[in-house]
Parts: structure tokens; sequence; C-alpha cells
């Protein structure tokens, strides 16, 4: 007897350590706001204003629900996992188009860092933010995770050179992002990332997704992502760099370039961020002439002040270059913390794009108010 429950105490307790070295976490976030929007939208051949009232979702964050695994194996490593699935809130639908589009990727954790494969957050995009003290929000002039394909800017240029509805369309898409950044995707299929250790304040990361739209007239697109951290005390140093490539042909390589620098200080007392971005799409084919277009140089100023539960934040961002026009914005927000895990929250977006184009733009689309958009809004945000 005696030895029997010796025997059973110690698989008790074997059992014991193995579900220990094991988790798995239920998280999510609700996030939902009320609101006037006004943008662009293409009425034949011209570009119109509408403005409406709506319900909408992300004011704060994308709306999402996932589940995170790890088991510990032993040696310090550790392998993970992470599937999430973003939605609309106030419709059920998805909002990537796949039930975990959010992200979708195993790996293995260590003292060497952490490497992933499957549907990813591209290194940049883990660094894209570190500028905005607003919070990367729907209020934020530089949020910038809406990025348009070489594809689409090759559109909206020849649309403002020729008339037509597409081309209508496709500027209305371009200018029509509420934001002043041109933007990048962030999220890539079948990629491979690896983000190291924090080595006294310095940590980076790099990521590679592989097209696998190879054909054989033409090579797989191809992403490349990369990042660099420095964090110490109340100063984040941070760059990051981005080449996504829309589908090739047999004469081109189309691709969207971002490369950033981010800096910011927390005073105690408020916390700034200053960021310059500089974005340039390559070899797009524009009525039938093939090349790049000019750079366009970005840049985004923001402050945050706590005032106990209430965060006071502001932001103004600009992006300019030759091909693609100017665009500026303004935001203000106002964040209140209800509780650890509710927060309200309340602000405005107003920009302005293609000033340095106006005067054409005008003679192409002469009843289009086209570049303007601004956000009223007011909503809560609940995590679990």
């Amino acid at each position: 007897m005696k030895k029997t429950l010796i025997a059973l105490a110690a698989l008790g307790a074997m059992a014991g350590a193995a579900q220990a070295q094991s988790t798995v976490t239920l998280y999510g976030l609700l996030d939902a706001n009320v609101g006037s929007f006004k943008t662009n939208v293409a009425v034949g051949s011209s570009v119109q204003s509408l403005k409406q009232a709506k319900i909408d979702g992300g004011g704060l964050n994308g709306n999402r629900w996932g589940l995170r695994v790890s088991e510990d194996i032993g040696g310090g490593m550790a392998v993970i996992g992470n599937i999430e699935s973003g939605f609309d809130i106030s419709t059920g639908g998805s909002s990537q188009g796949a039930l975990f589009g959010r992200k979708a990727i195993v790996g293995l954790s260590s003292g060497f860092g952490t490497v992933t494969l499957g549907r990813n957050t591209s290194s940049y995009d883990d660094v894209a933010a570190d500028h905005a003290m607003m919070g990367a929000t729907i209020f934020d002039p530089s949020n910038t995770n809406n990025g348009n394909s070489p594809a689409t800017a090759a559109a909206a240029v020849t649309g403002l050179v020729v008339p037509s509805a597409a081309g209508a369309t496709a500027l209305a898409s371009f200018v029509g992002r509420n934001t002043t950044w041109v933007g990048y995707n962030s999220r890539f299929n079948n990629s491979v990332k690896y983000a190291s250790p924090n080595f006294g304040g310095f940590s980076g990361g790099l990521m590679y997704s592989l097209g696998e739209d190879k054909t054989t007239a033409v090579g797989a697109s191809k992403t490349v992502s990369a990042n660099l951290k420095f964090a110490n005390g109340p100063l984040l140093i941070s760059g990051g760099y981005q080449s996504e490539e829309g589908t090739r042909t047999a004469g081109t390589k189309p691709a969207l370039e971002n490369t950033l620098l981010n800096v910011a200080y927390n005073f105690g007392v408020a916390k700034v961020g200053l960021g310059f971005n500089r974005a340039k799409y390559k070899d797009i084919t524009v009525l039938g002439v093939t090349g790049d277009l000019e750079a366009q140089k970005e840049v985004s100023l923001s402050v945050a002040v706590p005032l106990g539960a209430t965060t006071l934040s502001a932001g103004v961002a600009r992006s300019k270059g030759d091909d693609l026009g100017k665009s500026t914005g303004f935001g203000v927000q106002a964040l209140y913390s209800l509780s650890k895990r509710t927060t309200l929250y309340a602000g405005a977006l107003s920009t302005k794009a293609y000033n340095d184009l106006s005067d054409e733009i005008k003679l192409v689309y002469p009843t289009s108010n086209i570049g303007r958009t601004t956000t009223y809004a007011a909503g809560i945000r609940h995590t679990f």
C-alpha cells in the first residue's frame, strides 16, 4: 500500500510539473466608437466628399481575440504559438478575411531570441509606432498601417493625369486614407521572423516573407523587414526598414520601401516623440513608362501628457514629394482609464492631401473636394 501511494504521489507530482510547463492563454480586445467621418469617394470620373455618422470599431486598437501557447522543453527553450483573429465589432464580420488574419505562428524561443513561422506582423511594424505618443490610433495623423500597394499608387497617378472612373476610384482610395503618411502593410503570409533578446537596452528583428506566387514567367514577390531598437530609461531610439514587393511582371519588380527613424523621450510630465520616414515606390508603370516615383519625405511630432487617470495627446504629421504631392494632418485625443482594463476615449483628426497638386486636381476634377478628411469620434475599449 505504501509503495502504491508513493507511486501515485510521484505520478501526480510529474503530471503537475508537466502541466506547469505548458500554458494556454485566451485574450482579446473590444473597441467600439460612434463618430462622424468625412471621406472622399469616386462618383463617375469625379471625386466627391461624403460625410456620415456611423458606429465603428478599432478607434484605439483593432478588435481581436486570440490564443497564446507555450511549452517549456528544457534547457531554457520553449515552443511557442499564437493565433489571433480580427473582427469588425459593428458587424461581427472578419476584418482580414481569414479566420486568424491578424496572426498565425509557431516557433521556438530561447536565450538566443525567438524564431517563428507563419502569418506574422513585420519587423518594421514592431517599431513603426515608437514615435507616436498618440498610440497609432485613428486620431494619429501618422498612423500608417494601411499602406497602398505600388499598383494603387500607379493607378492614382494615372488617374490624376488622365481622368476616368477607374482613375478617380484609385485616386480617392489613395488620398482618402485619413492619414498623412503613405503607409505600409503590416502583416505577411508565409514568413519567417527572428526577434533578438535585449542586450543592455539594444534589440533587433528581421522578417522575410516568401511570396509563393512564382510562375514560369516571373519570380515570386517577397518582403524583407528589419528593425533595431535602443530603450534605456526615458530614452527610446529605433529604426526600421521594409521592402514589400507587388505583383511582378516579366520586366518589372514593383515595390514600396519604407525607412524609418524614431526618437522618444519621457520627461515625466510629458512624453514626446519624433519620427522621420522615407517612403519610395520603385519600378512602377504610369502611362506606359516604368520607373521610380520621387520619395515621400515624412515627419511626425506628437506629445502625451498624463493627468491622473486622464491622458491628453496631440500630434502633427506631414508627407511631401514631387510625384505624390504633399499631405498634412493634425490630431488630438483624450483617454480616461475607467478601470484597469477599460478606457474611454474621444478625439478628432483633420488631414489635407495633395496641396502641391491642387491646381492640377482642380483641372482634372473641378467639382471634387479631394484630399480633405475629418474624423470625430468617442468610444470605449476593453481588454481581457
